[in-house]
């Protein structure tokens, strides 16, 4: 199901954007039914940002580098890992 219908916008976005965005959509609906959740953690510290994957419970499936995170995120990895775990 799509996030925008052509109705909603007007004069906004060009369809190609709005076409990116319910691709994104649809990708965090597959992992939210997947029962696997993409956890974003910052260390101010040490300036570092990574992601954790995390079952519904909370306990911790694996720890991924942001760029690996973002990468899972928008579908772009190849290994599957995480929606084969739920």
């Amino acid at each position: 199901m799509p996030r925008f219908l052509p109705t909603d916008v007007t004069a906004g976005p060009p369809p190609e954007v709005l076409l990116e965005i319910d691709i994104a959509w649809e990708r965090s609906r597959e992992m939210f039914d997947s029962d696997v959740e993409l956890h974003f953690e910052i260390d101010r510290v040490h300036s570092e940002v990574w992601a954790e994957l995390r079952l519904a419970d909370g306990s911790v499936v694996e720890r991924l580098t942001a760029s690996e995170a973002l990468a899972l995120a928008c579908g772009d990895v190849a290994s599957g890992r995480a929606l084969a775990v739920a």
